[in-house]
C-alpha cells in the first residue's frame, strides 16, 4: 500500500500539470458550494418568512356559481357575526379563532401629526396566530379589552409618528374617535406587500368596533388549526355552517374563499429549492469539466509510468493494488482542490455576513445572506468523491489491463 506521502509525491511528479488540476478543482468546489450556500439562504430566509402563518387558514365570503331553492346564481355571500360563533362554537379542528374587520378609514392622528394604516378589529388570539411580538413597553389587545370594550390600539412597526420614538401610552384620534397606544409590534420578516404586512397595520377590540360602526358582515374570519391532516374536513364543516346559515347550496364550493398557508409555504419552499438545484447543477457542471481535467493528468501519468506498472506487475503486484494507487491519486488530487474550494466558499459567506443589510426590503422580508449548511457541504463532498473516483477509476483501468511482457518493452 501506498502511504499518503508516497501518493503525493507520484501526483507532484509534474507539477505544473497537477497544479492547474487542483487550481480548477478549488475553482469548480467554491462555485458548487457558494451557489449552494446562496440557494440555502434564499431558501430559509424566504422559508422563515411564510412560516410565520403557519397552520393557517382564513375564511372570506363568495358567491353562488349554481341556483339553489329558487334562488338565481352569482348571490353574494357575505360573512356575519352568527357564522363567526357558530364556527367558533362547532369545529373541532379550531386552536384560535379571531374576526376580521377592516376599517374603511384607517387615519391616526396625535396633536398635528397624521399617518395612515390599515386598521383591524381583531381579537387577542390574533397575535399569536400571526406570531406578532410586542416591544417590552407595550402589549397586545387583551381579552378584557374586548370584554369591557376599551378604545385601545397597537401599532405596527412601521407606523410611526414623525419625531415620535414610541408613543405607548399616548391617545390618538382613529377618525376622530380617542384610542390609547397601548403597544408596539416588534419587527419581524413576513412575505405580502406593504398592504398585507403586519409592519403597516393597527389592531383595535373588535368588540369597540362592533359597538361603534355596528357592521352587518365581517370581513374575514382567521383560523388557526390543529392538526392538517383533517383541513380538508375542517373546509367542508365551515362551508356546510355558512350555507346553512345563508341558505345556500352546501355543494357550491365558491360560497367561501379559503386561503391556505401551509400551500403558500409548500409553494415558496419548492421554488427556493428549484433554485437551489439550478444553481447547484451549474456548479456541477463545473466540476465535471475539472473532474475530466485530473482524468487526462491521470491518464498522462498511466502512460508515462507504463514500464514501471508492468515491472510491479511482473513482481506479483495485483490488479486491486494497480488500481488502488491511480484512484487514490485522484481522490488526493480532488480532496486537495475540494478543501481549498470549500474554505474558499466559507470566506465568501463569512464576508457577506460582515457586509450591512439595511433598508426596508431587507426589513420586511430579511437578510438572504449564503448559509453553508451541514447539508450543503455532504452534498459538495459526495459529489468531490465521486468525480474523484470516477476521475481515477478509468485511467486505473487502463493500468490494471497492461499486459507486463508488453509493458517490460514499453520506453
Amino acid at each position: 500500500m501506498l502511504s499518503l506521502c508516497q501518493l503525493t509525491k507520484e501526483l507532484f511528479a509534474e507539477k505544473t500539470r497537477i497544479i492547474l488540476t487542483i487550481l480548477a478543482i478549488t475553482w469548480a468546489t467554491f462555485a458548487i458550494s457558494s451557489m449552494l450556500s446562496i440557494g440555502e439562504g434564499l431558501r430559509v430566509t424566504f422559508g422563515k418568512a411564510v412560516s410565520t402563518l403557519e397552520n393557517q387558514l382564513t375564511i372570506n365570503g363568495g358567491k353562488t356559481s349554481k341556483p339553489y331553492q329558487g334562488l338565481p346564481a352569482n348571490q353574494s355571500v357575505n360573512l356575519t357575526k352568527s357564522d363567526y360563533q357558530i364556527i367558533k362554537k362547532t369545529i373541532k379542528n379550531i386552536a384560535l379563532i379571531s374576526p376580521v374587520y377592516v376599517s374603511k378609514k384607517g387615519s391616526l392622528q396625535y396633536k398635528n401629526k397624521l399617518v395612515n394604516a390599515r386598521v383591524l378589529a381583531i381579537n387577542a388570539d390574533y397575535a399569536a396566530m400571526n406570531k406578532l411580538q410586542m416591544k417590552a413597553s407595550g402589549r397586545f389587545v387583551s381579552p378584557i379589552d374586548i370584554k369591557k370594550f376599551r378604545s385601545v390600539i397597537a401599532l405596527g412597526s412601521e407606523v410611526k409618528f414623525p419625531g415620535i420614538d414610541d408613543p405607548t401610552g399616548k391617545t390618538v384620534l382613529l377618525n376622530g374617535q380617542p384610542f390609547l397606544v397601548i403597544g408596539i409590534m416588534k419587527k419581524k420578516t413576513q412575505l405580502g406587500g406593504k398592504r398585507y404586512s403586519s409592519a403597516y397595520q393597527a389592531w383595535i377590540p373588535y368588540s369597540t368596533y362592533e359597538l361603534s360602526e355596528n357592521p352587518y358582515f365581517m370581513d374575514t374570519i382567521t383560523i388557526s388549526y390543529k392538526n392538517p391532516k383533517f383541513l380538508d374536513n375542517m373546509k367542508n364543516e365551515i362551508r356546510k355552517v355558512v350555507a346553512l346559515n345563508h341558505h345556500v347550496d352546501p355543494t357550491d364550493e365558491d360560497i367561501v374563499r379559503f386561503h391556505d398557508f401551509v400551500k403558500r409555504q409548500a409553494t415558496v419552499n419548492d421554488f427556493f429549492l428549484g433554485m437551489q438545484i439550478f444553481l447547484g447543477l451549474i456548479g456541477l457542471l463545473t466540476l465535471i469539466v475539472a473532474g475530466v481535467g485530473v482524468a487526462n493528468v491521470m491518464y498522462a501519468s498511466v502512460s508515462k509510468a507504463t514500464h514501471e506498472i508492468g515491472i510491479r506487475m511482473a513482481v506479483g503486484a495485483r490488479t486491486h493494488q494497480i488500481l488502488w494507487r491511480y484512484i487514490a491519486e485522484a481522490l488526493t488530487a480532488t480532496a486537495i482542490g475540494g478543501a481549498l474550494g470549500i474554505l474558499m466558499s466559507s470566506l465568501l459567506v463569512y464576508a457577506t455576513h460582515l457586509i450591512p443589510m439595511h433598508g426596508k426590503l431587507f426589513d420586511h422580508i430579511g437578510q438572504p445572506r449564503p448559509i453553508l449548511s451541514l447539508s450543503v457541504l455532504i452534498i459538495v463532498i459526495l459529489i468531490l468523491g465521486l468525480i474523484g473516483f470516477l476521475a481515477g477509476l478509468f485511467p486505473a483501468l487502463k493500468a490494471s489491463r497492461v499486459d507486463p511482457s508488453e509493458a517490460l518493452r514499453y520506453e
